[in-house]
């Protein structure tokens, strides 16, 4: 039986709204960054969709939150709500196929030596990423701390582990990963390892998806251009809309809008 995926992700909705005419699917597939403060604005959109939804929340979902207390509230409401919520491996089986998800933080491990030859300065590594300052994580009772790449590293090993734990398992029917950070530096901006900054957004998930247990199809977001390419024995696809910037009247000028992605296809249907 194939099963149609609705593949989304990065609508950032904080910044610009968005008006979705859906297309005949079975499951929606939401690879994170919908917008910022997960419980209070994410979650209840998603529950506007209709038909299962699965979603994995990206790294902004987070912002203006702590991470701990977000991550609690949000498993009530959303099932309370219906939505399959993955956010640290959890797996869910919705229309016969395995859904297995993270956000998967990447592990800042992208290219070590060529980042080591451009610093000499290991905290330069999170410079360019406000979720440092735009996330709290808890570190024990009345104690918080700006959400470090070491913090970030942690959570990628426990939510790769499980991951890789969960495909291990026997399954009979398709298996989809959907994380919001990418698997792979094909799916970076030019196609590989550029900057330092590369390793926030991929890590190198090679060994999955070349191995025994790899799965037919890994939906990402995070890196706002649209992927569709294969390694191993995995289709790796993205479907960002990315930012798109309203520009007001002025001067006599018409007002425009920015779209940074102009590939996104808000209807765009995967089979498995």
């Amino acid at each position: 039986m194939t099963v149609r995926l609705w593949v989304l992700s990065d609508l950032h909705l904080d910044v610009c709204p968005l008006d979705l005419a859906p297309p005949e699917h079975d499951v929606a597939v939401i690879a994170g960054d919908v917008g910022e403060r997960l419980c209070d604005s994410v979650l209840p959109w998603l529950r506007g969709l209709r038909g299962p939804v699965v979603y994995v929340p990206g790294n902004h979902d987070f912002w203006r939150c702590t991470y701990q207390r977000e991550v609690a509230e949000a498993r009530e409401l959303a099932a309370a709500a219906g939505i399959h919520l993955l956010i640290e491996g959890e797996v869910a089986v919705v229309a016969g196929v395995r859904f297995v998800g993270a956000t998967l933080w990447t592990d800042w491990d992208l290219r070590p030596e060529e980042r080591a030859r451009a610093t000499s300065d290991g905290a330069a590594r999170a410079g360019g990423m406000r979720d440092v300052r735009r996330i709290k994580w808890r570190r024990g009772p009345g104690d918080y701390s700006a959400f470090l790449p070491r913090v970030s590293g942690s959570l990628h090993r426990e939510q790769r582990c499980r991951i890789e734990a969960a495909l291990a398992e026997p399954y009979a029917g398709p298996t989809v990963v959907v994380t919001h950070h990418a698997p792979h530096e094909r799916s970076l901006r030019s196609g590989g390892w550029q900057t330092p900054l590369d390793a926030a957004y991929a890590s190198d998930l090679s060994a999955v998806l070349e191995g025994p247990t790899a799965p037919a199809l890994w939906i990402h977001g995070h890196i706002h251009e649209p992927r569709n390419y294969v390694v191993g024995g995995t289709r790796i696809v993205a479907n960002p809309r990315g930012y798109v910037t309203e520009r007001p009247e002025r001067r006599g000028l018409p007002a425009e809008q920015e779209v940074e992605n102009p590939a996104f296809d808000p209807a765009l249907v995967v089979e498995v």
